[in-house]
């Protein structure tokens, strides 16, 4: 083979060539499949024994009949302070008094 054809063939040989659209469709379904297939897999845990999750804090107790405090839903001592009376200036004269 002459030196200048087979120069040529491997040009050609090594030149790009793009995927057809049949090939990366199922590329990308490949793709597609296998993320969901993880993706349950980790969701799932098929065969794997059950997770031992911890009992729940026991809360405060139910009121019973006639328990007003100490319970859920029981009554809540509330202590209410009135405001306090605006100050009045000391050279204020108080209405109706005489100078």
């Amino acid at each position: 083979m002459p030196r200048r054809a087979r120069a040529e063939t491997v040009a050609n040989e090594d030149s790009y060539r793009p995927l057809s659209l049949r090939r990366r469709l199922f590329i990308a379904l490949l793709a597609v499949a296998t993320a969901v297939t993880l993706i349950m897999m980790m969701l799932e845990r098929t065969g794997a024994p059950p997770i031992a999750r911890p009992p729940a804090a026991a809360g405060p107790a139910a009121c019973t009949a006639g328990q007003l405090s100490g319970c859920l839903g029981g009554k809540a001592d509330v202590i209410f302070v009135p405001a306090a009376a605006a100050a009045s200036p000391a050279s204020a004269v108080p209405a109706g008094a005489a100078k």
